[in-house]
């Protein structure tokens, strides 16, 4: 036999079982770890790298047209609410608030007027129905006087002539109580004219008030004031620029109240609740992990929601893992925020049943 042959009969050195033994233990020992793992860890977490940083954009538009003649702001510029953003020439508009106060200012003295015409119409029909008493007490005596009359031409005792006279002067009399009745229903039916002129000027100086208000409102409109704290990130309006109604000018970001939208497979919602603890990082800030919550989960897939949703009623039908948006809230106690803008991608952790739970960030 030879030397070969007796030496690869000779049994493993001590040192070389150990580390057997020890690389065989630690297998067993992951594959144990990972088994536990999967079941008791991986199965109630979920991730996703299909999330963004969403945030309500305000877009600033001109309720009013003109040329521009004043830019406050720059690109990228952090506002206050209530700045003023842009101006609009105000000339036109101006002159339609003082348009507005003439017309009013009219109307009020063409009221005056009017209720002074309707004081002068209710003195005539109370100076006519004075005047009545004096007719209605001239023709009782005039009537008095032509039964006297009367009977004294029948004896003689009156001529033809004064008789004649008395009786014009009954007529007369009475027919100046006519008239005074007259007089009273037309000055009675002037002042029902007029205070219909009356209402017609008020509902006219409703409309110049209203139309006061408009102009006041086009006034103000032509000042771009921000609705809310935040920063420009887009400025489509320059000096000199004339701009029609309704163009979106600046668009504002906020800077607070941002969420994610984490887009998941419907296979990963079957645990998860809104509550539940999220971490996550964003690729903008690499080195730091943030700390939030389920907010919501959708009831309606992103595909339901498209321009052009699927029909499957029609052609071969592929099945699609559909995707549901989770929006995730951030706990506003923890530092880095004031870096997160709109539309940063994050990268996603989610554990289920961990609403009563507390994350830290990091």
């Amino acid at each position: 036999m030879t030397t070969e042959t007796i030496q690869s009969k000779r049994p493993f050195r001590p040192w070389v079982r150990v580390v057997i033994a020890l690389v065989v233990m630690f297998a067993l020992f992951a594959a144990v770890y990972f088994l536990y793992f999967y079941w008791s860890v991986s199965k109630n977490s979920q991730s996703s790298d299909n999330a963004y940083v969403k945030g309500d954009l305000t877009y600033i538009s001109n309720k009013v047209s003109g040329y521009v003649t004043k830019v406050n702001v720059a690109d990228n510029q952090h506002i206050q609410a209530g700045q003023v953003l842009a101006e609009i020439d105000a000339t036109d508009y101006q002159s339609a608030v003082d348009q507005a106060q003439a017309k009013i200012l009219e109307i009020e003295a063409s009221q005056h007027e009017m209720q002074e015409k309707i004081k002068l119409a209710q003195d005539q029909v109370a100076i006519s129905r004075a005047e009545i008493a004096v007719s209605k007490a001239a023709q009782v005596r005039a009537e008095n006087h032509l039964q006297r009359t009367q009977q004294l031409a029948a004896i003689g005792g009156m001529s033809k002539s004064e008789y004649d006279r008395a009786v014009e002067d009954t007529v007369s009399q009475a027919t100046g109580v006519n008239v005074s009745n007259i007089k009273i229903k037309e000055a009675q039916q002037n002042i029902e004219v007029l205070k219909a002129q009356n209402e017609s000027l008020k509902a006219s100086l409703v409309a110049a008030k209203a139309n006061l208000t408009q102009a006041q409102h086009n006034l103000a409109a032509t000042r771009l004031i921000a609705p809310r704290e935040g920063t420009v990130v887009s400025r489509k309006v320059r000096e000199g620029e004339f701009v029609s109604v309704g163009k979106n000018l600046i668009v504002v970001a906020p800077i607070s109240q941002l969420w994610i939208e984490a887009n998941l497979k419907e296979t990963q919602l079957s645990k998860l609740t809104a509550g539940d603890l999220v971490e996550f990082r964003l690729d903008a800030i690499p080195h730091r992990r943030f700390c939030g919550k389920i907010d919501s989960i959708s009831r309606s897939s992103g595909a339901e929601l498209a321009l052009l949703p699927p029909d499957n009623a029609t052609g071969n039908f592929t099945k699609i893992v559909r995707r549901f948006p989770v929006k995730i809230s951030f706990d506003p106690k923890q530092q880095g925020l004031e870096k997160i803008a709109v539309g940063m991608s994050a990268i996603v952790n989610l554990e289920a049943n961990t609403a009563n739970q507390t994350c830290q960030s990091s």
